[in-house]
């Protein structure tokens, strides 16, 4: 395997990726758009061009095709926007043609050429209620905080018709506003019914310009200044587009590699570098094969181009495409930043602990092989040139689709973070790096193609490895929560989750019945960690006190008794949508935001995390624990309150 590995590493050519993404990142790629359709062409030709079998597919997106659990949207057309200060001008404060991140994504045309618009300035946390004096009709808003606070009731309500914003997302400990003084945020509509929402546009500004803006603004009350804009889009009715290849293997098995494709030009790191590591491992893998100097595929391999989301779940749903076949995968999202410049390591996200899967135990030792850059000060030994980290899981990409239970392809994600340019217009080709480059595609390949060909005395070798994470994170939890209550619980879950996983390498075997000592492998391993675990116990705890950290049956609250059943494969996308329609069940889902998603941190994981620990055996009470174990979050009403939101969508019942 690891002579394997080295080919591969060998083979790849980071130069060769940062072209790519100067051409991939010249397009305009947002989700259902013809810019986004014109990249899909262009990476297909190019897969074509080099021998490699490819294909476009295209699924209607128009507000009423429904995939697994995700709504379409609509397609998006742009052909130019532009915003003129009229007040101390002319002066052009956006320009799309120049800058894409100048026009908010999704925007509705627009045409104030020959009328200019009053701008009203509303400082940071504006409410409705210290609006209520303020004339909102067929102005312009000049907005310095997240637009999406003012959505329910400056536009509708007061008659707004569009807004500038020079609001950008800060990130404590990565950038600050002063940071990226000259960046424009990347800010997007994102429309679920067009027919009943406002048709309202917007630009982006730099931190600069909005201080001056600003400025000029508090100069002229109380009068306004004025600006000239144009909008040229549409929305319609559309597709999005997945462009697929494939390296066929000697048996009915596929692995896999998923990047997104899409976000507003240039998005060099963000996921122009994910999407050009990818064709990379296509390429090399291609060319190896071809030349003969890795041995043939025993399982195919299957590489995704996606919209974000969208496109995984459209592939997903479709009863043409063979996802049953695929065992495992990696995600590739944000691969390339110079480490130097603000971008922090090369991370390989885990599995989710209600999915358990040896697949990040592969992916880490990927990761040792590229890591070895250099020779030690005295000649012996490796040292690594670059910053990489494995963590647990977390969400955001498309790994969090394909990882699910219910779709059982485990998924770990290579991406960067943190990372200080993420949804600017300063993600550009600049900022990649050739060299973090060629190790991100030297992992994606080497993944892929080692799982595909994995066999026995590999799998030594991949459960030493799982071994050792175990290892790792049981000294890790004790080292940082010594003292906490609970302890001894989070120990012996820990220990079931990594036994899980080391169960889970069977799912590289089922078509490979020749291996005669595979369940002995797995058994040993497994009683490796009940006598570690056992060890540590007896350290932390003596005499009456491991007798106390003992684990016992739980008798769980009455109303935490039940057991819910999913009705739907794949994670909700966008709660909200199940409401859309019904206005009961809009009234619960907005009592439920307001009492408790709002009340929560990271409420959204928690609530994906809840959705894959339903599995019509767990009760509530069950639910309630894993999440606690696994994310820290002990909110029983919590866990309630959403399943109880699920049921009333009907897509939550209960287990007979």
């Amino acid at each position: 395997m690891k002579q394997n590995l080295r080919t591969i590493r060998d083979a790849v050519d980071g130069d060769r990726i940062t072209n790519d993404i100067r051409t991939i990142s010249s397009y305009h790629r947002i989700q259902a758009s013809t810019g986004y359709r014109e990249a899909a062409r262009k990476l297909a030709a190019t897969l074509q061009s080099e021998g490699i079998d490819a294909r476009i597919l295209s699924y209607p997106f128009d507000e009423k095709h429904w995939y697994l659990a995700s709504k379409s949207f609509m397609e998006w057309d742009i052909k130019d926007a532009w915003l003129e200060l009229v007040t101390e001008g002319p002066k052009v404060l956006a320009d799309f043609r120049t800058e894409a991140t100048a026009i908010v994504q999704k925007s509705h045309p627009c045409d104030h050429r020959r009328e200019p618009l009053d701008i009203v300035m509303l400082e940071a946390g504006a409410t409705e209620a210290s609006c209520e004096d303020l004339d909102f009709s067929g102005k312009l808003l000049f907005l310095r905080d997240d637009f999406n606070r003012y959505m329910d009731w400056a536009f509708e309500k007061k008659g707004a018709i569009g807004f500038v914003t020079d609001y950008l997302r800060e990130v404590p400990g990565v950038r600050t506003r002063a940071d990226l003084y000259d960046a424009r945020n990347y800010t997007s509509f994102w429309w679920q019914n067009i027919e009943k929402e406002p048709a309202i546009f917007g630009f982006v500004l730099t931190p600069r310009q909005g201080d001056e803006l600003a400025a000029l603004c508090r100069k002229m009350t109380p009068s306004s200044p004025q600006a000239r804009c144009e909008v040229d889009t549409s929305l319609y009715p559309g597709e999005i587009e997945v462009v697929e290849c494939y390296l066929k293997g000697e048996i009915d098995e596929d692995i896999l590699i998923v990047a997104h494709l899409c976000h507003p030009r240039p998005s060099a790191n963000d996921n122009a570098s994910g999407a050009a590591c990818a064709l990379e491992a296509a390429r090399v893998i291609h060319k190896l094969l071809d030349e003969g100097r890795l041995p043939a595929l025993r399982r195919g391999i299957r590489i995704l181009w996606v919209p974000e989301f969208a496109g995984t779940y459209a592939w997903l749903s479709d009863v043409k495409n063979p996802s049953a076949k695929i065992i495992a995968g990696i995600n590739l999202d944000m691969v390339g930043g110079r480490q130097l410049e603000g971008y922090g390591p090369l991370t390989l996200t885990s599995q989710p602990q209600a999915a358990p899967s040896i697949v990040t135990a592969m992916a880490e030792i990927c990761l040792e092989q590229v890591k070895k850059n250099a020779h030690g000060l005295d000649g012996e030994g490796d040292v690594p040139m670059f910053n990489a980290f494995i963590a647990p899981f977390s969400a955001g990409s498309d790994h969090q689709v394909l990882s699910d239970p219910t779709i059982d392809i485990p998924t770990p994600m290579l991406g960067q973070w943190p990372d200080k340019h993420y949804h600017t217009s300063a993600d550009t080709v600049e900022r990649v790096d050739p060299f973090i480059l060629h190790k991100s595609a030297s992992i994606a390949a080497g993944f892929s193609y080692a799982l595909a060909n994995l066999n026995e005395d590999d799998a030594f070798l991949l459960l030493s490895k799982a071994y050792e994470r175990f290892i790792r994170e049981l000294v890790s939890v004790i080292s940082e929560e010594r003292e906490s209550v609970g302890l001894s619980d989070k120990l012996r879950h820990i220990a079931k989750v990594h036994q899980a996983g080391i169960r889970d390498v069977k799912r590289f075997f089922k078509q490979m019945p020749d291996v005669q000592t595979l369940d002995q492998k797995i058994e040993s391993f497994s009683t490796l960690i009940d006598r570690q675990l056992e060890q540590f116990m007896a350290m932390l705890y003596e005499g009456d006190q491991l007798e106390g950290a003992k684990e016992e049956d739980r008798d769980p609250a009455l109303e935490y008794a039940y057991r819910p059943v999913r009705l739907y494969r794949s994670p909700i996308m966008r709660l909200i949508e199940y409401a859309l329609e019904d206005e009961e069940k809009m009234g619960a889902y907005r009592t439920y935001m307001k009492a408790h998603h709002e009340r929560v941190p990271n409420a959204r994981t928690y609530e994906l995390l809840i959705q894959y620990y339903i599995d019509g055996e767990r009760t509530l009470g069950d639910i309630t624990r894993l999440l606690k174990l696994e994310s820290g979050c002990d909110d029983p009403a919590f866990v309630h309150a959403y399943v109880q939101l699920l049921m009333c969508f009907r897509i939550v019942r209960l287990s007979d």
